[in-house]
């Protein structure tokens, strides 16, 4: 694999600079880094094939021993002790079918919880809620395919956390850091008969008139009236973020954004590469779907 002149890194993404310190790629680079992606894209099964079949194993921490924590996982007493001190449900691969199968089987044997959920179903796409208001007992939300109404017989798991944002680092960035972004907040509402998620971004949603002042404190208010007893699950803010390149989105927190993309560059910088943008969100969709994928079977 190409590496970068600058920091000896691996070339993983087809671009004019390097992800990680900003230096300008050697043409070569930049050509091989686009022939393995377009090797990767041509050896990958097509959709729907058995082989194409993925699982992703999560086990409970909290259902083993120290012991036999560490001898399942094969790792160090203490480090399976720092694991169950964090304790509850845990990430621990994604596999092929069959492997994975094997791997939950053994783990059983060992005395731990594990479940194995088909990675489809963590990967369901949420349903994006554009707006919405409290009426009694029930959330009345407009999403972009039109009216829903939620209530907390309706709900199976509520899953919260905090979105990451930064610039990708470039040498623009690295000399002239006058900007930076603010972070943001998504909410999904899992639902008993539909795997879709619904998901409430405070910083692009229309809450009309707020007691609080704030979109997020307000939804958090609306769901702790509406929903008093549904489980909520907040632990994905002690993950370490995981950062890739940001979805567009034309209101809200990130418009401004957009704007820096668009706005005529200072002497010095690189007209021709616009600012990149990194959050997390697809971490959070990912750790959301495979919490609700757990619930489901418990």
């Amino acid at each position: 694999m190409a590496q970068c002149p600058a920091c000896r890194r691996p070339v993983a993404m087809v671009r004019a600079t390097c992800v990680y310190c900003g230096a300008p790629l050697p043409a070569a680079a930049v050509e091989e880094a686009a022939k393995s992606a377009e090797a990767v894209a041509s050896a990958a099964p097509p959709a729907g094939a058995p082989e194409a079949r993925r699982r992703v194993l999560v086990i409970d921490i909290d259902s083993g021993t120290e012991e036999g924590v560490a001898a399942a996982l094969g790792i160090s007493p203490f480090e399976a002790g720092q694991r169950q001190r964090r304790g509850g449900l845990q990430l621990f691969r994604i596999g092929e079918d069959r492997e994975a199968q094997e791997t939950a089987d053994a783990l059983r044997e060992r005395g731990l919880f594990v479940v194995a959920v088909p990675e489809h179903e963590v990967r369901t796409p949420p349903l994006l809620a554009l707006g919405g208001a409290r009426q009694g007992d029930a959330l009345h939300l407009k999403l972009k395919d039109g009216p829903l109404v939620v209530r907390a017989p309706d709900l199976m798991l509520l899953v919260r956390g905090p979105i990451a944002r930064e610039y990708q680092p470039s040498l623009q960035i690295r000399r002239f850091q006058t900007a930076s972004l603010e972070g943001g907040y998504r909410i999904h509402l899992h639902r008993k008969e539909d795997k879709h998620p619904v998901e409430l971004d405070p910083g692009n949603f229309e809450v009309g008139f707020t007691v609080t002042g704030s979109s997020l404190l307000e939804l958090l208010a609306w769901l702790e009236a509406v929903a008093p007893g549904v489980p909520v699950d907040d632990s994905f803010r002690r993950l370490t973020p995981v950062l890739g390149p940001a979805a567009p989105t034309t209101s809200g927190v990130m418009a401004a954004t957009a704007g820096l993309h668009r706005a005529p560059r200072s002497r010095g910088f690189n007209k021709d590469e616009p600012l990149g943008v990194l959050d997390n969100l697809a971490q959070f969709r990912f750790y959301s779907g495979w919490r609700a994928a757990v619930e489901r079977r418990r």
